[in-house]
């Protein structure tokens, strides 16, 4: 598996996120169908997973979180959609 940086493919994404929320730095990452979103503020970081195709797996999931947290011991919480298309995790710092 490869995280590939197409922050540059999504920049009314990484706009959006600017200017509508807390966020102080956006990153968007392609893991093959998968669609990784980063996103820091200064009290906590969100990465949200989308794969509108098929469900996200727990490998991929677990995959992010080695490669995009710098602490992999750190507590976070997760957030599922029924169908498994979207998860959230949210680390306060």
């Amino acid at each position: 598996m490869r995280l590939i940086d197409v922050t540059n493919s999504y920049a009314e994404l990484v706009h959006s996120q600017l200017n509508t929320t807390d966020a102080i730095y956006v990153k968007v990452y392609s893991l093959g169908n998968t669609l990784v979103i980063y996103t820091e503020s200064q009290d906590s970081i969100g990465i949200a997973l989308e794969n509108h195709d098929r469900r996200i797996l727990e490998k991929e999931v677990e995959f992010v979180i080695n490669r995009l947290v710098e602490d992999p011991n750190v507590s976070y919480t997760l957030t599922v959609d029924n169908s498994r298309h979207v998860i959230e995790i949210h680390i306060d710092k």
